[in-house]
């Protein structure tokens, strides 16, 4: 079975190869190297002999990266999307594994949030438009694909973490955000590390390997797919203030978190129903929040990344006080 992965190198692109590969399959990963896949001729070249496509490419990151770039997310990311579709249609691939996002969720959406819910409220916030190109295409690809020939199915993850996550300052999600800030502030010495907002907002937190596995498993299924929708979360609703302290006894040494609560926050609360998933493909999560931390600080320590984190502070504050004039305080006012 020939399958692409589109953003094979990525976050969880990564994880999706290695469950590929532990359930007999052995995918072919795509990359930037590869081609850019806003170009529709780049698209239709390079996934011209795939019999599954799991796409995966996204341009994505955390509720600040997406607020200064709403347009640009929108844009990007159906782009690429209606490509990889196209392309799917034309070669007559067999089946298209679609990544969505549950920012596709309207803000008024009840909880725990259900599939058929997607069409009863409109994106919005912060990370609306990105949420908006995601479901766009999800839906173009069920209308296209019904008609060409091609399986479709979306599959939309919680809030994902893990270790290989994002972890850079300006695109980070909020559970590699947390930690990062956790770790340096502990290697500073300091005694409290920065939260965003004031910890009341909620989240499905899935471990990584738990989709991944589970994408792994949508590539094989012998179920038919036509235009299907899956929640692939936890099913815990759970507070920024519960992930915070959380963090806080994985990282250690009596740190505590501070909440700044006029940062941004996104949907106040979110928490995915995954019943479907369940009775449908057999989902089960497996690794709990506890679990996944701290795995996810044990990659970060092994890795060695708190020393880099600490030289980005260095040259971050030499940064501002070039600024300022040599008054970091300004820098708040």
């Amino acid at each position: 079975m020939n399958v692409i992965l589109t953003g094979g190198s990525g976050f969880l692109g990564k994880h999706v190869q290695k469950a590929c590969v532990a359930s007999g399959v052995i995918p072919r990963a795509l990359g930037r190297k590869d081609g850019d896949m806003r170009d529709p001729l780049v698209a239709r070249r390079v996934l011209a002999d795939a019999e599954v496509i799991v796409h995966l490419a996204a341009d994505v990151g955390g509720v600040a990266y997406l607020a200064g770039r709403q347009a640009e997310a929108f844009h990007t990311n159906h782009r690429i999307g209606i490509n990889v579709i196209q392309a799917a249609c034309f070669h007559r691939c067999r089946r298209l594994i679609l990544i969505g996002s549950p920012c596709s969720y309207g803000p008024d959406s009840r909880l725990p949030l259900v599939e058929k819910s997607l069409r009863e409220g409109f994106p919005s916030g912060e990370t609306g438009c990105y949420g908006l190109a995601k479901l766009v295409v999800s839906e173009t690809a069920h209308l296209f694909g019904d008609a060409a020939g091609v399986e479709t199915v979306t599959l939309i993850p919680g809030n994902i973490y893990g270790p290989s996550d994002h972890f850079e300052r300006n695109r980070s999600h909020v559970v590699a955000a947390v930690l990062r800030r956790a770790f340096v502030s502990q290697l500073q010495g300091q005694e409290t590390f920065s939260v965003w907002g004031s910890g009341s907002a909620t989240r499905d937190f899935v471990y990584v390997d738990d989709v991944a596995d589970t994408i792994a498993q949508a590539v094989t299924s012998p179920h038919h797919f036509s235009g299907d929708v899956f929640n692939i979360g936890s099913g815990c609703e759970t507070s920024v203030r519960q992930l915070a302290g959380l963090v806080a006894e994985t990282v250690g040494g009596g740190i505590e978190p501070e909440f700044i609560e006029e940062e941004l926050v996104g949907y106040t609360h979110r928490v995915l129903s995954n019943e479907l998933a369940r009775s449908v493909l057999g989902y089960q999560p497996k690794v709990t929040l506890k679990e996944g931390l701290s795995e996810t600080f044990a990659w970060i320590k092994q890795r060695g990344l708190g020393r880099a984190w600490l030289e980005d502070e260095v040259q971050e504050e030499k940064q501002t006080l070039r600024l300022y004039g040599g008054d970091a305080s300004r820098k708040a006012a």
